[in-house]
């Protein structure tokens, strides 16, 4: 693996940071579900266009529903939609239509008409990528979904013209990944996931599974096979021409913890971010823990002083350089108008996170502020930010979404905004 430096620590710079409840109603209106009202760490939950602000969140673990801002902690939402398996993607158009990316594989695609609006939407069934998917959309209004686990799938639509599907293609991966953050620069495609595979057998554990039966309501407890998921590496994938050479893609290993597998134990990585800067740039967050583990998931048997976030930043048509942000186990980036990077850092593992923190950071990427932790009402689960790569308007604050943590509290839908010193 490349060298990686350890970011230097500057003068710590607390921002303004406002919360404010969207709903307590996530994931469990009906049968009460898990309130699991976030899945999809690689998708796009909250979007802005100009003055309007959307969000996305489950309803009964069965549909999804968008909320508008409608005012200062006044938050509208929409229909549900019919039944999806998994969560989707928000995205935004040039002329301010809301679209939502979701269904099996990718395969219903929802605009709202007219722009500033949750109330009235048409549903379409026009193209269908694969499982774990992540949307984008780019500034000649094409939308571009990928995921999959055997392999990649995608497709292209033209919003411009009523969705029309443009392109669709596949590459097939070596072993199953998955969760793809994907972003479309021009026509250039760029995906981030990693391993998304179960390894059977009965020298490891398993677990126990208590679930809801929707039609029913009643209670059942059952016990998984043997196994677990080795999430041992993270991949970059790199299409220059998704138009015109859509069999052109190029993968790079980002993160590689394999070495540490042994003994039925292993440590773990994880992709966190993607992000195309405004001078082309590409911009990559990862996590790894090193510690090994023989859970089911390494992550919960491993201790947090173990984890490592890095930050990969690769200039047109170079190599990455990566940099150590410090023992947190996620991050987001967002870019201001003025240049400027803001990290947004999270300390403790997925579902259960303890804390978040600021820092700030100009294009001397080896460099950033000493983080801050900004104050959040309870642990959380997965945190978003507004992104361009949606098609989000690049404002000077940072609009940002989490839940509460899982099993807890995630039936509440948070909204925050981070105004910059």
């Amino acid at each position: 693996m490349p060298e990686r430096t350890q970011v230097e620590y500057g003068v710590p710079i607390r921002p303004r940071f406002t919360i404010e409840l969207i709903t307590d109603t996530a994931g469990c209106e009906q049968t009460g579900g898990s309130g699991a009202s976030c899945w999809g760490f690689n998708q796009s939950n909250i979007v802005r266009s100009g003055e309007e602000v959307y969000a996305l969140s489950w309803r009964d673990d069965l549909s999804l529903v968008v909320f508008r801002r409608a005012g200062p902690g006044r938050w509208e939402h929409s229909p549900s939609t019919p039944p999806v398996p998994q969560n989707g993607n928000l995205l935004v158009d040039s002329g301010g239509h809301l679209h939502l990316i979701g269904g099996a594989n990718a395969s219903f695609q929802v605009v709202f008409e007219p722009p500033g609006q949750v109330q009235h939407f048409r549903l379409r069934e026009l193209a269908t990528a694969d499982s774990r998917f992540g949307a984008a959309i780019n500034q000649r209004d094409q939308i571009f979904a990928g995921g999959g686990l055997e392999r990649l799938g995608w497709y292209l639509l033209d919003a411009g013209q009523d969705c029309r599907p443009v392109a669709t293609g596949e590459l097939a991966h070596e072993a199953a990944r998955g969760y793809h953050f994907v972003s479309l620069a021009g026509n250039a495609a760029h995906t981030f996931c990693s391993d998304d595979y179960f390894l059977e057998g009965d020298e490891y554990p398993n677990q126990t599974v208590t679930y809801r039966i929707a039609a029913t309501g009643e209670m059942k407890t059952v016990e998984t096979p043997h196994g677990i998921y080795p999430v041992l590496k993270s991949y970059y994938y790199y299409c220059p021409d998704l138009l015109h050479s859509p069999q052109d893609w190029q993968l790079q290993v980002i993160s590689d913890v394999s070495d540490t597998f042994a003994g039925g134990k292993r440590g773990t990585t994880e992709q966190q971010d993607l992000l195309i800067d405004t001078k082309g740039r590409v911009h990559l967050i990862y996590f790894e823990n090193r510690q090994p583990s023989g859970t089911v998931w390494a992550a919960t048997g491993q201790g947090q002083s173990a984890s490592r976030l890095y930050h990969a930043v690769r200039e047109p048509g170079g190599p990455f350089t990566h940099f150590c942000l410090g023992t947190y186990n996620s991050g987001r980036l967002y870019q201001t108008p003025d240049g400027r990077m803001h990290y947004l850092l999270t300390r403790g593992r997925r579902g259960d996170a303890e804390s978040l923190w600021y820092a700030v950071g100009s294009e001397d990427w080896g460099h950033i502020s000493e983080p801050v932790q900004l104050e959040l009402p309870s642990r959380f689960w997965h945190f978003f930010t507004n992104t361009t790569r949606a098609g989000g308007t690049r404002a000077p604050f940072v609009d940002c979404y989490w839940t509460g943590a899982y099993q807890q509290n995630s039936n509440q839908v948070w909204y925050g905004r981070l105004d910059p010193e």
